[in-house]
């Protein structure tokens, strides 16, 4: 599995010089990026591709060659493979659609073929209809979108999507939610299955989050008693598409895989320890999460808002989630009382604008921040603002601050409001500071339960590089 992300060695299959065929895109990714690999563009008239020899077929790659990358017609496909198998490769990436996926009878065969030459060959591989793997640490990638280095960290990304080697990724850098240690896409998983990304990872010192989507398992049983395993060591996130009929319906037609009963599967993967995303918002909210905090010691949340709905809202979305809002204890209290006017009631949800209007926004933000995480009644903050030119402060350096004062208590962060160009800047700062941040207390508080539950590993394995 180690081929798949940190090969010495890949060839490209199906290399081009059109700048818009997934060979071209590859090869031009690798050296982009770095790849401090060999890289041989295979192609029958190209002699160079972005300063790498080429070469008409395998056979002609000089050395030892750990990974194969084939971009070319489904028909040539399996002569591809073939040429593989005679080379000893270790590892190959099929990124050619149009097998299992297509539902044509044409179709169906080749992937009987496919299944017929793997079952023998010396190599794993990833697809048909995969986009493949990228590893920002080994500035590797398959990928067949223009890819930039992604932010190093400790998630993990494996699904049935290209999305997470493309669009997502492109996310993911831009909005510095998390750092990312491994992603792999599945395609049609004829060979690498879910079984062998999650064994892998599962045991992998880069990773320490795992995220994954999946449209089908190819082994129920297998794949709970291995989640029970890893989720005991590392959080594993698992959005598990097709609930209803129509999204079973277009599983078939994306990858060819088969859903199963829902609410089996539901019960199941709880009791694994497995924590089950609703929609790619919110696996990536709980990968963020997971990927900056640690484990709260239990549901306790006292909440500190500048606006009064964040208070309202946040104390419907606790109950929800199962979280407590308990009351501020006395010694919080006198506390608070020093930013407060004489009138004003603090309570949990703290409503602090009449403390922001007696001290000032950073005093009182400051004051009420430290004064509950000061106690031991409380197991987790969630800070609310809104970023208005009168609430302007370097809040960024008070919550780093905080984080580094309680490392283990979980502090995240929401937005409600705010210009656009402010939110951004706001946001990359806050994370930068390992302070995750949400545009609702909902998403938050899901969080916050998700660091709260029984299931999660209960010390902090890592730290983000």
């Amino acid at each position: 599995m180690q081929a798949f992300f940190a090969p010495h060695s890949v060839a490209v299959v199906g290399a081009s010089e059109a700048t818009t065929k997934a060979g071209h895109v590859i090869v031009r990714n690798l050296r982009a990026l770095g790849f401090p690999g060999a890289v041989h563009p295979v192609h029958p008239r190209l002699t160079s591709l972005h300063g790498y020899a080429a070469r008409r077929n395998l056979a002609e790659v000089p050395g030892d060659l750990d990974a194969v990358v084939v971009a070319v017609p489904r028909e040539r496909v399996p002569g591809c493979l073939r040429e593989a198998a005679q080379r000893g490769v270790r590892a190959v990436v099929v990124v050619t659609a149009g097998f299992a996926d297509a539902g044509d009878e044409a179709g169906r065969a080749l992937s009987a073929e496919l299944q017929a030459l793997v079952a023998n060959a010396p190599f794993r591989l990833m697809g048909p209809n995969s986009i493949g793997t990228i590893s920002p640490a080994d500035a590797f990638t398959t990928s067949i979108t223009s890819q930039a280095p992604l932010p190093l960290g400790r998630v993990s990304i494996f699904g049935q999507s290209g999305m997470f080697a493309s669009g997502l990724a492109d996310l993911v850098r831009s909005e510095g939610r998390f750092g990312v240690a491994r992603v792999a896409c599945l395609g049609n998983k004829l060979d690498v299955d879910e079984l062998d990304l999650l064994d892998f990872l599962g045991d992998d010192p880069r990773t320490a989050v795992i995220g994954a989507y999946l449209e089908g398992l190819s082994d129920g049983r297998r794949f709970l008693a291995l989640a029970r395993r890893v989720a005991a060591r590392k959080p594993v996130v698992l959005l598990m598409s097709g609930r209803s009929e129509l999204g079973r319906r277009a599983i078939a037609g994306h990858t060819g895989a088969l859903a199963g009963a829902e609410a089996v599967l539901a019960g199941a993967l709880r009791q694994a320890g497995v924590i089950r995303a609703e929609d790619l918002e919110d696996l990536f909210d709980l990968l963020e999460g997971l990927g900056h905090l640690p484990p709260a010691a239990g549901r306790r949340v006292a909440v500190v808002s500048i606006t009064g709905v964040g208070c309202v809202l946040a104390a419907d979305a606790a109950d929800a989630s199962g979280l407590s809002l308990p009351p501020l204890p006395a010694t919080c209290l006198a506390r608070a009382r020093a930013v407060y006017p004489p009138w004003a009631p603090a309570r949990n949800p703290v409503d602090m604008w009449a403390a922001i209007e007696r001290s000032g926004v950073e005093r009182a933000y400051t004051v009420l921040a430290e004064a509950v995480l000061a106690e031991p009644e409380f197991d987790a903050l969630l800070l609310v603002f809104t970023l208005i030119p009168e609430a302007d402060f370097d809040a960024a350096a008070l919550v780093a601050r905080l984080r580094a004062e309680h490392p283990a208590k979980p502090i995240a962060a929401v937005f409600m409001g705010g210009e656009a160009a402010r939110l951004q800047a706001w946001s990359l700062a806050f994370r930068r500071a390992g302070v995750p941040v949400y545009p609702s207390p909902r998403r938050a508080l899901r969080v916050l339960a998700a660091l709260a539950s029984p299931s999660r590993p209960t010390a902090r394995a890592w730290s983000e590089p």
